[in-house]
Order: C-alpha cells, then structure tokens, then sequence
C-alpha cells in the first residue's frame, strides 16, 4: 500500500475482520457505510449495501465502481461500517449516526488508522457501547460493537451535536466540526484577502471554498463582480458556504459547484481566481494537489486573467507558475504564508 492510504487500509482491515468472522453481517438487513470507500470485498453485499461520502473524489469513484450512493442515509441498518476522518469531535458526530442508524442489535464496525488514535476512539466507543471485538493489521485498528437498548442517551445526543452546524467567530459564520480550520480564520486566506487587488471585477471563481471566508470578503467588498463560483469537494463545507454567503445584501448571489477542482471547474472563463488550496492527502504532505489547482486556474482564467492565491512559505509553488502564466509574482510573503500572483 502507498503512504496515501491510511482509509484504505483501514478498511482493508475491516474487511479482514469480516473475512476471518462472516457471521459479523447478517444475512438480512441493510449495510450502511459512512465516508465509504470502494473495495473488491464489498460486492458481497449487492443492493443491500448503501454508501455515503461527501467528499467528491470518493464519491466519484464509489459512482464508478457502481456502489449505491445517497446524500444521507436514512434506511435502517443491520450493520454500519465506519471510515471516521480525523477531527475528533467529528468521530464522535459519526459515531452518534451509525448508531441512529443501526436497529436493536445491529453492529457497528468502526476502521482506524493507528497514528489517527484508532486505541482511543476505541476505548471510547468500548466504553460507550461495550466492545464486541477488535483486530490490528496494517498499522489499523478495526473494532466493532452493538447497539443495546442500554445505549446511553444523554452521551449520544452529545456526540450527535457536534456534527451540527455552528455559529463561530461571534456568530459571524456558520462552520462544522471536521472542516479545514473549522471555527477559525485562516492565517494565510486572512493575508489573502488583505493583498488582493482593490479592484476585483468580472467572472471571479474561489477555488477550494471550504466555508466561504474568502467568497463573504469578495462579495462584501467588490460591487464589479458580477459572477462568483465558488468550487469545494466538500459537500459539508459548500452547505456552510451556503449559509454564510445567502444571506448577504447585495444583487450578486454566488453560484455553488459540489466538485473536485483537481480535475477542473467546466468551460467557464474568469478574469479573477482566488484560492488557498489544500496540501495534505489524509497525514501527508501532498504538493501536487496545489499544483493541480494552479493548472486548474490556469486553465480556466480568460486571456489576461489573474490568479491569486496564498500558500505556506515553504510550499515550492512558484516551480509552476512560469509554466502556465505568462507573468508572476510574489506580492507579500510573511514568515509562514505568501501570496503569490499568475497572469494569463
């Protein structure tokens, strides 16, 4: 396996668990997975298999592989398998949905990354629901357990809670638990929108909006813009884009793509991109996916167009853009961020 898979490998641990104890699955019942992920192993369950992802990448490959994919999942489970991203307060909020969806007696079979704190999650879930079984393999922990009518509710309700939206910085934005800097502003967009040009115009794209800080500042500030796209894979981080930017009082009203910019934005030309794009793939660095945004940019500015975008200083970006703009720059760089500016 490649140092990119701590989720497949994780799941290729469950999926040894399930191997080693086929009666772990009922023969009846539906199989729900949450943040699911495609594998060989899977097919045994056919149609009673229903998958949720609400990131797009995976989404996408879950629909090429022909999985039943849903929004949310609403169908009770017999069995529901696990894949918790990192946050910890999210895991919790999973947890508190596999087991809303389970019926009395179903399991939940949870699969973790040892260094994303598979034996504390465990413990945790243990000592929520009293642990059933476990198994170590590939650096992952699997670990199951099954929902009793002694499930602790008051405990559940707050575990569900932190899946909810919130209101943060004083009640100025909505965010969630599990998104990229979810209750703060960003340093590097916070540098971002301090050095952008004073006169924003024209078609503009944000590229990897997470929660929309960048797109309230362009709406808010830039009366010539008339077009606003904002592109997230997310789909959780684009709904809360959609709470912060609906309600502000100006004409234009910004346009939301549920899409993976990596692989491009459509046909559409822009006279402005801004992005802070991610770097990270699951623990590790990944420098190509910023590069792939700024190919994607690139790509999608009009003749003359600009990208603006910030990065961490140490991030070798400044490689591509001769590549691809026919004019660049470093405007402002601090000790942990800098903008940098391409042409078209």
């Amino acid at each position: 396996m490649s140092r990119h898979d701590d989720r497949d490998a994780a799941l290729e641990t469950i999926m040894l668990a399930l191997e080693n104890d086929p009666t772990l699955i009922p023969n009846k019942g539906s199989v729900g997975f949450l943040r699911a992920r495609p594998h060989a192993g899977l097919k045994q369950f056919g149609d009673r298999l229903i998958c949720q992802q609400d990131f797009k990448p995976a989404a996408e490959g879950l629909e090429l592989g022909g999985y039943k994919l849903v929004e949310k999942i609403d169908t009770p489970c017999s069995v529901v398998l696990l894949l918790p991203d990192r946050q910890k307060n999210q895991t919790f909020a999973d947890f508190a949905q596999a087991m809303d969806l389970l019926e009395d007696g179903g399991i939940l079979m949870v699969g973790l990354h040892n260094d994303w704190g598979a034996k504390r999650f465990e413990k945790h879930l243990a000592d929520f629901a009293g642990l059933i079984g476990n198994l170590s393999k590939y650096h992952c922990r699997a670990f199951w357990v099954r929902k009793t009518a002694s499930v602790n509710e008051t405990l559940l309700a707050e575990w569900r809670s932190f899946g909810e939206m919130q209101r943060i910085l004083e009640g100025r934005f909505w965010s969630c638990p599990g998104l990229f800097n979810w209750d703060e502003i960003d340093k590097g967009s916070q540098l971002l929108v301090d050095h952008l040009p004073k006169r924003l115009h024209g078609k503009v794209a944000d590229l990897g909006s997470s929660w929309g800080f960048l797109s309230d500042f362009i709406t808010r500030n830039h009366e010539n813009v008339t077009l606003l796209d904002l592109f997230e894979a997310d789909r959780i981080a684009l709904e809360a884009a959609k709470r912060n930017l609906g309600n502000i009082p100006v004409k234009l009203r910004p346009q939301f793509h549920w899409a993976d910019v990596t692989k491009g934005v459509g046909e559409a030309k822009y006279d402005f991109i801004v992005m802070n794009p991610p770097f990270h793939e699951g623990r590790h660095s990944d420098y190509g996916l910023g590069a792939k945004f700024i190919a994607a940019a690139a790509r999608a500015l009009k003749p003359g167009g600009q990208l603006w975008m910030v990065a961490n200083r140490h991030l070798p970006y400044e490689r591509y853009f001769p590549e691809v703009f026919v004019h660049s720059s470093v405007p402002i760089q601090n000790s942990g961020f800098k903008v940098m500016m391409g042409v078209k």
